[in-house]
C-alpha cells in the first residue's frame, strides 16, 4: 500500500468514485499510487460496463438447486469439515456454480450468517459480477483464478463490510470451470491464511471429482498428459464430454469444437484403435490428424488422443490471382492463401466454406454489408478452381448484358456470379432459382459453379421501411431458403479489425507497386480504432489516397488525409465492436432517444449512458 497520510480505504473510495463519475480511475496522482490492484481495477471496469449496482442489491434468485451434481457431492463433505474447523469464528464457506449461483453456504457464526442473508449471499441467489459487481465469487469466475476482495475493493457499497476469497473449481479431466469455492468474513478479519485455507479445500474437492470420474475419463487424461509432454500445441484429447487442448492446438485444427471433432473421431475409431484423418484447417493448409482410441472397461470408445501433424500447403489452392481491378476489396483475396491463414477465424471460415461448395459445384449466396469483399472472394475462388474459365458476372443493381447470357455460360461450365439479387423483381428471382434448380438436377456434369451476393439488411436500410414490412433482402433470403441454396455470411470489418494488421500491408504493396511496404505502429493503432462503416472498400480507398501522397516507404500518422475520422479512444475487441454497433443501431432507430434505445436493448438508462461514453458513440460524427 502507498505511503500516504490518507488511509488505503479512502484511496480506494476516491478511485471508485472517479470511475463512477468520470468513467476512468487513473492509477497515479502526483507520482503516488491512487488506485486499486490491477485485478480489482479490471473487475471494477467490467462491473461498470455491465451496469452492476453500486448501492443496494438486486440479483436473480433461482430455487432450482441441484444438490446431487458431481460438484456438490464432491464439495459437501469438504465444506462440512471446514465448517467444523471454523465453528464459533466469523467465517462462512460458500459454494457457487459456474454461473455464480450460490449452491451451499455454511457459517461458523450466526451474526455473520444473518448479515449475509441481508446481502443476498444465500443459496439460490446469483453472485456473478454483472449483478453485484466485484466479489470473491463473480470475480474468480471472470478471472479464472483465485481472487481476494477486501472491504472497499467491492464494487457495491452493500458488500464493503466483508472480505472474501474465491477459488475456481475445475473438472480435473476436462479442466472446465465447474464453480467457485469462497470463504467470506468481516473486512477487518481478512488474513492471508484464509487464502491458503480455501485453496487447500478446493484442492481436496478436485481430488474428489477425479475419483468420481470414470475409469475411461481418468485414462484419457493420463494419455493426454503423456502424449502432450513437450508438445502441448500438437495434441488434443476428446470424448463425449471432454475436450482437452491448448489454445495453440485448437488453432491448428481450425478452431473446431468438441461437437464437430468428436463425431469424426467416433466414426474413424468405430472398428479400429488408430486412424488418420486429413483436415482442411485453412484456405490452403491441410493437417493430418493421427487418432488413437482410449477405451473403457468394456472396450467401448471412451475417448481419443489426437496428434496433429505439421500443416501441408496445397500449392493449387494457395495460388491466387490477386485483387481484381474492378473490386477494391482485400482480405480473402490477398497475394497468397498463407496470408489468409494469418487472418481471424471469422474471416477464414467463410472463405473455406465457399471454397468447399465451389469445389462441389454447388450454388451459394454470400451475404454481407457493402464493401466486405463478397465479389472479391468469389473472384479469387473462381480463379483458383476454374483457372481455364472466365468468371461471368451479372449485376442486378446495375445491369450490363442479360442474366440469361450469364446463366447460359454457367450451364456450359463457366463460373458465374449474380450480384445484388435483392434488386431482382420477386417473380424474376423465383424464375431464376427454379431454372437453376432444374439445370443443376438435369445438367449437373456440364454446369459450372454459380454464386450470388446479397446485401445484408443494415439498420439504415431497415429504417427506410415501415415496421413489419419485409425488405427486399429478407424476401431474397426467403427465396434462397426455399430453393435450398446455402447462405454464407461475410462479416463486417468491425468484427475482425485485427485483420488490418495483415490486410493493410498487402493493400499498400499492391497500390504502390512495392514502393510503400508498411505503416508505423502508431498509425496501425489508429486504424484499428475506426468503425469502418464502408468496410474493406473504405480501407482500400484510404490506402490508395495515402499512397498517392506518400513521402516514404513507411506511412505514419502524418500521412492520414485531413478530416480523417476521430475513431475511439481505445482498441475495442470484436465483441465490443458488436455491442457498439447494436447501441448505434438502437439509437438511430429511436431517433437518438436514449431511453427508447435502452428499452429496445433491454438495458438500463444508466447502462446505455455509460456504454455511449465507453465506446465513444457520437451519431453526429
Amino acid at each position: 500500500m502507498p505511503g500516504d497520510t490518507r488511509s488505503w480505504t479512502e484511496i480506494l473510495a476516491r478511485a471508485r468514485q472517479r470511475l463512477l463519475t468520470d468513467g476512468d480511475v487513473g492509477t497515479h496522482e502526483e507520482g503516488r499510487e491512487v488506485g486499486p490492484r490491477h485485478e480489482i481495477l479490471a473487475s471494477w471496469r467490467r462491473s461498470y460496463d455491465e451496469g452492476a449496482l453500486t448501492s443496494g442489491l438486486s440479483t436473480p434468485y433461482d430455487d432450482n438447486i441441484n444438490l446431487s451434481s458431481r460438484l456438490v457431492r464432491a464439495a459437501e463433505p469438504v465444506i462440512g469439515r471446514v465448517q467444523e474447523d471454523v465453528l464459533g469464528s466469523p467465517i462462512t464457506v460458500v459454494l457457487a456454480d459456474s454461473r455464480g449461483k450460490v449452491l451451499i453456504r455454511r457459517s461458523g457464526e450466526p451474526n455473520l450468517e444473518s448479515r449475509l442473508d441481508n446481502a443476498l449471499l444465500a443459496p439460490g441467489f446469483n453472485y456473478a459480477e454483472r449483478y453485484v459487481g466485484t466479489n470473491g465469487i463473480g470475480t474468480a469466475l471472470e478471472g479464472k483464478s483465485t481472487q481476494s476482495v477486501v472491504g472497499f475493493e467491492h464494487f457495491n457499497e452493500h458488500l464493503q463490510a466483508f472480505a472474501c476469497v474465491g477459488v475456481p473449481l475445475r473438472d480435473p479431466v476436462t479442466r472446465r470451470q465447474l464453480g467457485v469455492l469462497d470463504i467470506t468474513t468481516w473486512a477487518d478479519r481478512a488474513h492471508p491464511a484464509l487464502t491458503a485455507l480455501v485453496r487447500q479445500a478446493a484442492s481436496v474437492i478436485e481430488e474428489g471429482l477425479m475419483q468420481m470420474s470414470s475409469r475411461g475419463a481418468q485414462e484419457l487424461l493420463h494419455e493426454y498428459l503423456v502424449a502432450s509432454r513437450n508438445r502441448e500445441d500438437h495434441v488434443v484429447a476428446i470424448s463425449q464430454e471432454a475436450f482437452i487442448a491448448s489454445s495453440g492446438a485448437i488453432r491448428r485444427i481450425g478452431n473446431l469444437s468438441r461437437e464437430e471433432l468428436w463425431p469424426m473421431a467416433q466414426n474413424a475409431l468405430a472398428s479400429r484403435d488408430q486412424a488418420d484423418i486429413p483436415l482442411l484447417a485453412g484456405a490452403a493448409e491441410t493437417v493430418q490428424l493421427h487418432l488413437r482410441a482410449v477405451r473403457g472397461q468394456r472396450a467401448e470408445l471412451a475417448g481419443a488422443v489426437i496428434r496433429i501433424s505439421a500443416p501441408v500447403v496445397d500449392d493449387v489452392r494457395a495460388s491466387s490471382s490477386g485483387r481484381p481491378a474492378s473490386d477494391s476489396m482485400a482480405g480473402p483475396d490477398s497475394a497468397s492463401a498463407r496470408a489468409l491463414n494469418a487472418l481471424s477465424p471469422v474471416t477464414v471460415g467463410p472463405s473455406v466454406m465457399v471454397k468447399r461448395l465451389a469445389a462441389g459445384r454447388m450454388p451459394v449466396c454470400l451475404i454481407g454489408e457493402p464493401g466486405v469483399g463478397k465479389r472479391t472472394l468469389v473472384q479469387t475462388i473462381a480463379n483458383e478452381l476454374f483457372p481455364e474459365r472466365h468468371l461471368r458476372i451479372y449485376d442486378a443493381a446495375h445491369p450490363a448484358g442479360t442474366l440469361d447470357e450469364v446463366l447460359s455460360d454457367w450451364r456450359t461450365g463457366c463460373p458465374a456470379l449474380v450480384r445484388a439479387i435483392d434488386a431482382l423483381a420477386p417473380d424474376a428471382l423465383d424464375a431464376m432459382l427454379a431454372d437453376v434448380q432444374h439445370a443443376a438436377s438435369t445438367q449437373s456434369e456440364s454446369c459450372g459453379w454459380l454464386a450470388f451476393t446479397l446485401q445484408s439488411a443494415t439498420s439504415v436500410a431497415a429504417m427506410r421501411h415501415s415496421v413489419g414490412e419485409v425488405t427486399p433482402s429478407e424476401s431474397a433470403q426467403s427465396a434462397l431458403a426455399s430453393a435450398a441454396i446455402p447462405i454464407v455470411v461475410v462479416p463486417p470489418l468491425r468484427g475482425r479489425v485485427q485483420d488490418l494488421h495483415h490486410i493493410v500491408p498487402d493493400m499498400l504493396r499492391e497500390a504502390s507497386a512495392g514502393a510503400v511496404v508498411g505503416v508505423t505502429p502508431e498509425l496501425m493503432s489508429r486504424l484499428v480504432r475506426e468503425p469502418w462503416p464502408g468496410n474493406l472498400a473504405e480501407v482500400s480507398d484510404l490506402v490508395d489516397q495515402m499512397v498517392r501522397t506518400a513521402r516514404g516507404s513507411i506511412l505514419d500518422l502524418t500521412d492520414l488525409p485531413p478530416g480523417f475520422g476521430s475513431g475511439v479512444r481505445r482498441n475495442l475487441s470484436p465483441l465490443e465492436w458488436m455491442a457498439r454497433e447494436a447501441i448505434v443501431e438502437a439509437l438511430r432507430a429511436s431517433g437518438g432517444d436514449k431511453q427508447a434505445a435502452a428499452d429496445a436493448l433491454g438495458i438500463s438508462r444508466a447502462s446505455i449512458y455509460r456504454k455511449i461514453k465507453t465506446y465513444d458513440i457520437d451519431l453526429q460524427k
